[in-house]
């Protein structure tokens, strides 16, 4: 699936959802649309979905951890690690690991209480959605390495710093806010970026702008299309912790990985029944061609030995080779080629045959005198030498009598 559903959750419960589809770098495909999550489902079908839930539900934490090895072991460190810095019991939130940063002992956590996350499950498995992740609002504001990023949206104003967790304040009033989310003017002061929707930018224009005094550099970015494509935008690169572990894990995908594998299936299938339909095809060939042998063989010992029955071909012939005696080694090449003779003239056939000495004496049957030579050039072209001895007339037909001899004359 190169393509990603995102749909973003409020916090007010009239407030609508609104979603946007993604391709595997972050670019938008289509507008914004907003409504009642229901409504997303038909854009979920074949597609990777994702929601993002609301940053007041879900606090972001950075514990230091001891080196411990194991994703179940970290697991079950996090909760002890920020025990002293929560006001719910333990056993009421759900501790939500991210990648671990390997230049230091921090990790990476995302904390939702059981009865957030289940009501907000229950809300989109309503709706007929089964998402594959979730992630908190803030774990997808954009972090820049020497910068500090602040985002207006509507009441919250997140701020993100380098090497720490991102978080969300109230923003009103947003001069209140701006003082506790920028530092006091130093020296140098701190550059900052500042993402705001136009209609927010021209209501809190002087504050925002305000901020150039105490900042090193101040960049606004205007949001036109809302804070959803921004967020979006951060898939493919962030690292947002997945609030869908342990318990709440989706679904171990083999649904999703047989979507996904439906069409290789599919050709595989294919190729399949493509290759048995060939291998049949050609075995049934082969066995015509079988019977068209078998056909041949008969004949052609019909004719070579008229009035015996055929048993077996091969086994008849090494006889009549073994009782030829000691001159019975040319008899085959004599027959062979007087196989091939017959087989131009089909109207022939084989009344009598004796082989002494080398020499094969043939009695035959043809229709004009001209088969009998046609016979008599074909086995003398191979190296026989072959002599029409008589040809009588016999009922309507001639009967011709032949001497071969293999080598020269």
């Amino acid at each position: 699936m190169t393509e990603t559903l995102v749909i973003r959750l409020r916090a007010s419960g009239d407030a609508p959802a609104s979603w946007l589809i993604v391709d595997a770098n972050g670019a938008r495909s289509g507008n914004v649309q907003s409504g009642p999550v229901a409504d997303a489902l038909a854009l979920s079908q074949g597609r990777r979905t994702v929601v993002i839930l609301p940053a007041a539900d879900v606090t972001l934490a950075r514990p230091d951890l001891p080196p411990v090895r194991g994703a179940a072991r970290i697991a079950q460190a996090v909760p002890f690690a920020l025990e002293e810095y929560l006001a719910s019991d333990l056993e009421n939130l759900h501790f939500a690991v991210g990648a671990r940063d390997t230049a230091s002992s921090a990790t990476p956590v995302a904390i939702i209480s059981r009865s957030a996350l289940e009501r907000w499950q229950a809300a989109w498995e309503a709706a007929g959605i089964h998402p594959d992740a979730a992630y908190g609002e803030s774990s997808l504001i954009p972090a820049a390495p020497n910068a500090t990023v602040l985002v207006l949206d509507e009441s919250s104003l997140f701020v993100s710093r380098p090497q720490q967790a991102t978080y969300a304040i109230d923003a009103e009033p947003l001069p209140l806010a701006l003082d506790l989310a920028v530092d006091a003017p130093q020296e140098t002061g701190e550059h900052v970026t500042f993402y705001v929707n136009s209609s927010e930018y021209e209501k809190h224009q002087e504050a925002i702008e305000g901020l150039r005094a105490r900042t090193a550099t101040l960049q606004v970015k205007l949001l036109p299309d809302g804070l959803l494509p921004l967020l979006a935008a951060q898939l493919p690169a962030a690292r947002a912790i997945n609030l869908l572990q342990g318990p709440y894990a989706a679904p171990t995908s083999f649904g999703s990985q047989l979507k996904q594998w439906r069409l290789p299936a599919a050709l595989a299938a294919a190729t399949l029944v493509a290759f048995i339909g060939a291998q049949g095809f050609k075995l049934w060939q082969l066995k015509a061609a079988e019977k068209q042998l078998d056909a041949q063989i008969q004949a052609t010992f019909n004719q070579i030995l008229p009035g015996q029955p055929v048993v077996d071909p091969r086994a008849q012939i090494q006889g009549l080779l073994a009782r030829a005696g000691s001159g019975g080694g040319a008899l085959l090449p004599a027959m062979s080629l007087l196989a091939q003779a017959i087989a131009q003239a089909p109207a022939t056939r084989v009344e009598g045959m004796s082989y002494r000495a080398g020499v094969l004496e043939l009695r035959l049957v043809a229709p004009n005198v001209e088969t009998l030579d046609t016979i008599k050039q074909a086995m003398g072209r191979d190296g026989a030498t072959v002599e029409l001895q008589s040809a009588n007339p016999r009922d309507q037909l001639i009967e011709g009598r032949l001497q071969v001899r293999l080598g020269a004359a």
